[in-house]
């Protein structure tokens, strides 16, 4: 099945965890991350899935044409260059939340309302705006 992030993230694919999963990760797969297999955990908005990328668990959400967001235990530059490719958008934003998780965050809208929720939050640290 050739797909691409318009079937699942720029359109509400179907809510079928396995054909949810086989459409992100054959995207993954064609965008040469090859090393990864995301499981689906929530096949309904807000989508969820989790993997583990040599070793480094990570999670996967996002709301269809509106955002999506990585989460890991680190700054992941080579697999945040992947996900800004597939989507065809820049990351919006980056921080550290009260888990000690590393989240960086995409947004169709830029972001704008995300960063002056989270500004100032104690909740969230270290955060940066990618693409003011």
């Amino acid at each position: 099945m050739a797909t691409n992030a318009r079937t699942w993230f720029y359109q509400t694919p179907e809510k079928n965890p396995y054909l949810l999963q086989e459409r992100v990760n054959g995207t993954l797969w064609m965008a040469r991350l090859w090393d990864v297999y995301f499981v689906t955990e929530r096949a309904e908005p807000p989508f969820r899935m989790s993997a583990v990328y040599h070793g480094t668990p990570l999670v996967i959400e996002w709301e269809p044409g509106k955002w999506f967001r990585l989460t890991a235990p680190q700054s992941l530059p080579g697999v945040i260059t992947a996900f800004s490719n597939i989507l065809q958008l820049p990351a919006s934003l980056m921080y550290t939340d009260n888990h000690g998780m590393v989240v960086t965050e995409w947004h169709r809208d830029g972001g704008h309302e995300r960063w002056r929720e989270i500004q100032g939050n104690p909740m969230y640290q270290s955060v940066v705006r990618l693409n003011p």
